[in-house]
């Protein structure tokens, strides 16, 4: 279980062990999520980035943690659509973004909502007991790249800290042709600098998710950290189209009663 590593050190690294037999059919559907992504409407032309985003609370005092998704906002042409804001927490955007809502499918997949339930459980807060929901995120974020000199790049493309109280990472695919999606963790003091004016003892931690469900968690207040962009192997098959890094993301944060 990450939660201690996680109250000592601010984030953990670990791989997640189905209680289920077999999840080949449910890595498919999120798989098949990953597929249809729309690109980041925010992201420069060249960042070969795509996402979706849905959001939600847990109701703590219940017995059961019980995902409870946030209807979708309808957009232009009917798109349904989800809000998500940062604050100064991303210094790539300020402002409140509208990504493009999860699928009605993907949000009762049974091995997501486990994913939400499981990361739950291994949050911890100020007040036990908490007598205001939890709000939750869920993106669905993919990286790709089609040549050696085409970068995916995530954002921000630096140290940072996301404002949520707790991120959770799960790898669902990763391409064996992919160079790159190194994660590092280093301390606040090094939010919003680029990796290349860091030097490495200021790095506490490195490593590479490379199978599925392998995963981290940062407690935000704690830690600041980064992946670094991807792009296809030199090496790669002269035959090979694309390849890719496909994380979904779940944050938790507090809600708050404001008069």
């Amino acid at each position: 279980m990450p939660r201690d590593a996680l109250l000592e050190n601010g984030y953990a690294h670990y791989a997640i062990r189905p209680k289920r037999a077999s999840l080949d059919g449910e890595i498919e559907l999120l798989r098949s999520e990953f597929a249809k992504l729309e690109l980041d409407p925010y992201a420069p032309s060249d960042a070969n980035r795509y996402r979706r985003y849905g959001n939600g609370v847990i109701l703590p005092w219940c017995h059961q943690a019980t995902p409870h998704w946030m209807p979708a906002l309808q957009g232009e042409g009917g798109q349904r659509l989800a809000a998500y804001g940062q604050g100064s927490f991303n210094p790539d955007h300020h402002r409140s973004r509208q990504f493009p809502c999860l699928s009605e499918d993907v949000m009762e997949c049974e091995l997501l909502l486990d994913l939400i339930r499981e990361d739950y459980s291994n949050t911890f807060w100020d007040s036990p007991g908490q007598a205001m929901p939890i709000y939750f995120g869920v993106h669905f974020i993919k990286l790709t790249s089609c040549g050696p000199d085409k970068w995916g790049v995530s954002s921000p493309n630096c140290f940072h800290q996301d404002g949520e109280t707790f991120t959770f990472a799960h790898l669902i695919h990763r391409s064996p042709n992919l160079d790159g999606g190194v994660n590092y963790i280093a301390s606040p003091a090094l939010r919003d600098t680029p990796m290349e004016h860091v030097r490495p003892d200021q790095i506490i931690s490195e490593f590479t998710l490379v199978n599925p469900l392998d995963s981290f968690v940062v407690h935000d207040p704690k830690v600041s950290h980064y992946v670094s962009p991807v792009r296809m192997a030199s090496d790669s098959d002269r035959d090979a189209m694309v390849c890719e890094r496909c994380m979904v993301l779940v944050d938790f944060s507090p809600t708050v009663q404001k008069i």
